[in-house]
Order: structure tokens, then sequence, then C-alpha cells
């Protein structure tokens, strides 16, 4: 079983301040060219900004939070990961930096999430992030589910691949 993951920590402004091997290797990364840029460089167009909108806001107040994310890689290309987000603190409680840990999301986690991020991400087009929001948490009300639990439901019992196994894809037109 391979127990690789991806990891990374940024600052409180979400600039990558360490990132593993795993990470620079799949995200196509070399030395050290990531080094205080912006996480959103792996942050792929077609993700809903909702979702790191909810992120952010979680981390920022010193919560976890899982989320399955779609990111982009270096070269252009995709995929799909299960990533949870913590908040690190000093001694008296104050966010230092946030890691996040991420595993291949397995395929039907990925066929279950896309369509509702696309929806998401059309809403946003259209009528703007607090729109987005409002489908979600109906999606949410209607499964009788806060978002965790909705993660946790299509996740349990699920394998989940390791990174070497990442199946990567071109991003291109539709």
């Amino acid at each position: 079983m391979c127990l690789s993951v991806v990891i990374s920590r940024t600052d409180k402004q979400g600039n990558i301040i360490y990132c593993n091997s795993t990470f620079m290797n799949v995200n196509g990364f070399k030395g050290a060219s990531i080094i205080n840029k912006s996480k959103s460089v792996i942050r792929h167009p077609d993700m809903s900004q909702t979702i790191y909108d909810i992120i952010w806001k979680t981390i920022s107040k010193g919560l976890p939070i899982q989320a399955i994310m779609k990111n982009k890689t270096n070269d252009n290309k995709y995929y799909w990961s299960m990533v949870e987000w913590k908040p690190q603190k000093d001694i008296e409680g104050n966010i230092l930096s946030y890691v996040a840990e991420g595993k291949q999301a397995p395929e039907k986690v990925i066929e279950e999430i896309e369509p509702l991020y696309e929806m998401m991400h059309e809403i946003e087009k259209e009528h703007g992030m607090e729109s987005a929001l409002t489908y979600l948490h109906s999606f949410l009300d209607e499964k009788k589910m806060t978002y965790s639990e909705y993660l946790y439901n299509l996740t349990k019992n699920r394998g989940f691949k390791c990174l070497c196994e990442f199946v990567r894809h071109s991003i291109g037109k539709k």
C-alpha cells in the first residue's frame, strides 16, 4: 500500500512556504520555483470558487476542513484529490500557517462531485458566488446533510489510490 500524500504549507496569505516531493512531482514543479507562490497556482479554472471561499473562511477561523478538489498541474494537466486543510497554531492559539494533505480521489467520488462543481461554477459565472452557495445549501438540504457529512458519506469505504497512480489529463477546451 502506497502512503504517499501531497503535502503543502502556506502562510496566512495563501503563499506556499513548504511542499513535499510528492507535491512537486504531481504538480510538475522543480526546485524552489513554487516557494512563495500563491497556492492558487494549482487552482483549476473549472473549479468552483465558492468551494475555495468555504475553505478559506473555515481555516481562517482556526478550524480544519476537507474537500474534494480539481487541481491544475504546472504542465496544464489536472487531477482530483481529497484534501484536508489544518490550521497550524502557536502556543497561544494564533494561526501561523495552513497545512494541506491530499490523496487522489476515487473515480466514484469524482463521478459524484464533478456535476455538482460544474453546476456551481456555471452559477458563479452567471449569477455570482452567493447564488452558487445557495445552490450548494439547497443540494445539501435535499440530502439532509452538511458539507462535511456529504463528503464523509461520499468517501467512506472507498480506497484511495496512491498519488504515484494519478492519471493526469490535459486541460483542453470542452
